[in-house]
């Protein structure tokens, strides 16, 4: 099979936080420190991808063509690509035509579907295997006696972006702290629940447990927003699935698609994350499934009374009228982004804020009225809210504008009081081109024991190498206000702050969840910084790896918001290259020479990509423009009887494809595709037959006779076209050809449960299975694709519910669960020489399965 690394569920991107470029650069110019953008730059992408419609063409036929293109190796890349000057940095949309929808229509409750469906059929391959219902064990579960996916990590990753050089984690959207601090849950954006009964030196995963009855739905999205739990009985668990961090990024492109990746809405455990269960929406509230989960409050003596703040209002947990089982009943419209709640003395007061500039309090969590006033209300955006647990009379509040800069902090100090604007606050979200992410980066946390001292955290400290804005303020009066003085003392954490929260009464103890996981500051008062938390935190978002040809322990795999790392066998990875982590390859023949996507950028190390000083820069935005988050780069086939195939890689970008003869030392030469849509995906036939996939449903065919290159499509084929268009995220080649005319391709998207088809050489036949069978594949986004080349008529597809295998060419599909997590599978590949299938899974690094 190809050594491939390629781009899923990339494409646009939203140019609100801008890269620090490096300078125009040679191949030989050293790597300055990207600073990571949290998911601004990748969120679009991936929903745009999850989302896209995947439609019937109106004449049988693919989006545009444009016919052969051919091109002269004398033609430069440089002269032959957009410049950074003529040309924007993402695109926004996919063209689909005049008058058509970009996204596919869906209903709130498609993840909860999706997944049901996904579980019988996963319960039937259990049966198969012999296991029963009740079967206990990793994610799926693993199936005792037969062949399991096992974790290759990463665990943790260590050297990572922040002073210090900490070991980093995943992004940790929630954190709660049971008294005395040693039990802690963490709520990872993509990885399900995380608890530790140390203090944070180790975690165990609390979302990998099989149904008891696996027909019916009652496990979870491992996608997070919110956390809480009870104080009295840390086992009682309250989750918020979906994350509410994105859900601005999501309102502001995202038109008919859902406003959380994967909410189904709120669960709960009873034991501490053995179990869960799912609760749902009361008769005439609007469902929760498919929302967004910002914030939940525990009422301090009923543990049964429960506020959420969401992105579909503000909701209460409540009993059934029945008296059986409880529910949540909508209390307030509008999206609310914090609430929080206070106790002293039998006065109990729950605080909410909603996204438009209302702050609202109740004691029972079911009437609300106004807090205050004199609080903003112009431009408002999103808020946070803090409290001492133990104090419900002062408040505070963090305001951000609907652009995400900083407003202002606030304070209250009785309910029917006016709340004061706090002078002199940090730079606690820097601002460039008039907009910050406050949207994304927002939060606060006050001292137990001190009302006068706070915390806040927001997006970076702009210092090399970009790490954590966190701030600690000490609140004075002044005059008839109040004025904050602050020292930044977030530098060790990695960027982008989500969480802060105190155990509970302890001033020193001050946990902060962010986009490199959970961290630690045990003298938060004094001269203390933030301490990695993260051995064993395994939520890190894996996008695509390459692999050392004969060692299986060396792989190096992009992740997002954290870069790019390596690991020499076992489950503790190294932090290898700044920025946002994208595609990586390592030569077949030489695994000395490695290429990694940075930001723009094409990387390429020599040492086998040891360290952050392995890399210089191969390609920039600059020389060959910037057309989606991250760009699809292959190379050929293994085929170490040719050790010179090896140096030959292609590039796709925009609407050309680049090549280089030497693994990227050098781009001399390059191929326009006519095409409407930009290149995502690439697959090598050979060295001089390449395929090409992109974002409008287009498949090309290039040939080199010659020096020449020519550009072919075959979407449009006479005999049998294409009769699908949508983003085409993957092509792999059919093996049982030996002439390299035939292949597969996925695609991402929804709409139509066919995402995978075959191309003969003349026409195209969909091998998704024959719906209603029970053995076809979902209408869910499948992003990787791979056919085993040693046995060429089985196929593996990973979508955003699994990998599923076919041992006959696509007629019939089953999932391939045995402890594999049900998180998004976004990049395939088998192991060239060891027969082993790994997968990378968003949110739960990579896992591998012994062919």
């Amino acid at each position: 099979m190809p050594t491939k690394s390629k781009t899923p569920k990339v494409r646009g991107g939203s140019t609100r936080a801008k890269a620090k470029r490096s300078p125009r650069a040679t191949s030989r110019a050293k790597v300055v420190v990207e600073r990571e953008h949290g998911p601004v730059k990748w969120i679009m992408p991936t929903m745009e991808s999850a989302y896209a419609l995947l439609a019937p063409t109106t004449d049988g036929r693919a989006a545009t063509s444009g016919g052969a293109a051919s091109f002269s190796p004398s033609a430069t890349a440089k002269s032959a690509r957009k410049t950074a000057a003529s040309s924007k940095a993402f695109k926004v949309r996919i063209e689909r035509g005049a008058g058509q929808e970009f996204y596919a229509p869906v209903h709130e409750t498609v993840w909860l579907d999706r997944l049901a469906e996904y579980k019988k059929r996963k319960a039937a391959a259990h049966a198969r295997l012999g296991a029963g219902p009740g079967a206990a064990g990793l994610a799926g579960p693993t199936i005792p006696g037969a062949k399991n996916w096992t974790p290759l990590g990463p665990s943790v990753v260590m050297n990572g972006q922040a002073v210090g050089l900490p070991p980093v984690g995943g992004r940790v959207s929630g954190i709660a702290v049971a008294v005395g601090g040693n039990i802690v849950y963490v709520a990872s954006a993509n990885g399900g629940v995380f608890r530790s009964d140390d203090m944070g030196v180790s975690w165990r995963s609390c979302m990998d447990s099989f149904d008891v009855d696996p027909e019916q739905f009652a496990s979870t999205s491992l996608a997070c927003g919110a956390i809480a739990i009870d104080q009295k009985d840390p086992k009682r668990v309250y989750v918020g699935t979906g994350e509410g961090d994105t859900w601005a990024i999501f309102r502001s492109r995202i038109i008919n698609a859902l406003p959380a990746y994967r909410g189904i809405g709120p669960i709960r455990s009873d034991d501490g994350g053995g179990k869960w269960a799912v609760e749902p929406a009361a008769a005439g509230s609007p469902g929760l499934a498919g929302q967004a989960f910002f914030a939940l409050a525990v009422h301090p003596t009923d543990r049964e009374n429960v506020v959420a703040a969401t992105s579909n209002g503000l909701y209460q947990r409540v009993k059934r009228a029945s008296g059986t089982g409880y529910e949540w009943v909508q209390r307030r419209a509008k999206v609310h982004s914090s609430v929080v709640v206070a106790s002293k003395g039998g006065t109990t007061r729950f605080f909410a804020a909603d996204w438009s500039g209302s702050v609202v309090s109740s004691s029972d969590g079911h009437t609300w009225q106004s807090l205050g006033t004199g609080f903003p209300t112009t431009s408002v955006g999103r808020i946070a809210l803090g409290v001492q647990a133990t104090n419900p009379n002062t408040v505070y509040a963090v305001v951000t504008n609907t652009n995400g800069i900083l407003v202002g902090v606030y304070r209250l100090d009785a309910p029917a009081n006016a709340w004061k604007r706090i002078a002199n606050p940090p730079n606690v979200l820097p601002a460039e081109s008039g907009e910050s992410q406050g949207d994304y980066d927002l939060c606060i946390s006050v001292d137990p024991s001190d009302a006068s001292i706070i915390y806040i955290g927001g997006s970076y400290a702009n210092i090399d190498p970009y790490p954590a804005s966190i701030w600690r303020c000490k609140v004075a009066t002044q005059g008839s206000g109040y004025r904050m003085d602050g020292v930044s003392i977030g530098t060790n954490a990695h960027s982008d702050v989500h969480v802060l929260v105190h155990a509970p009464g302890d001033p020193d103890s001050l946990w902060v969840g962010c986009d490199g996981g959970a961290f630690l500051n045990r003298d938060p008062r004094g001269s203390g910084m933030f301490k990695s938390r993260n051995n064993g935190l395994s939520c890190l978002c894996t996008n695509f790896f390459s692999q050392h040809p004969t060692d299986p322990g060396v792989l190096i795999a992009g992740l997002q918001d954290n870069g790019t790392a390596r690991a020499t066998g076992g489950p503790i990875w190294k932090h290898v290259a700044w920025g946002d982590g994208g595609y990586t390859l390592i030569n077949w023949a030489d695994p000395k020479q490695v290429l990694a996507f940075q930001n723009g950028n094409v990387l390429r190390a020599t040492d086998g990509g040891q360290d952050h000083s392995s890399f210089s820069v191969s390609a920039t935005a600059e020389q060959y423009g910037w057309s989606t988050m991250t760009e699809p780069v292959v190379g050929t086939p293994y085929n170490p009887t040719r050790p010179a195939d090896a140096k030959v890689v292609a590039l796709g970008s925009g609407q050309r494809v680049y090549l280089s003869k030497d693994f990227g030392k050098t781009w001399p030469s390059s191929v326009s595709l006519g095409t409407k849509g930009s290149a995502f995906a690439l697959a090598f036939a050979s060295p001089t037959r390449l395929y090409v996939g992109t974002t409008a449903g287009e498949v090309l065919r290039l040939d080199l006779a010659g020096t020449s290159w020519t550009a072919t499509p075959i979407h449009s084929a006479t005999v049998g076209p294409l009769p699908l268009k949508g983003l085409v995220s993957d092509v792999a080649i059919d093996w049982t050809d030996a002439s390299g005319a035939s292949v597969y391709i996925a695609f991402g998207g929804s709409g139509d449960y066919r995402h995978v088809w075959h191309y003969n050489g003349s026409r195209w036949d969909a091998r998704s299975g024959a719906a209603g069978a029970g053995h076809n594949l979902l209408d869910v986004e499948h992003n990787a694709l791979v056919v085993d080349r040693q046995s060429p008529k089985d196929l593996y597809v990973g979508a955003d519910i699994g990998v599923w295998h076919s041992p006959d060419k696509g007629a019939t599909w089953e999932p391939l669960p045995n402890g594999l997590p049900d998180a998004p599978v976004f990049d395939l590949q088998i192991h060239a020489t060891r027969r082993l299938l790994r997968a990378s899974t968003h949110g739960r690094g990579l896992y591998e399965f012994n062919l």
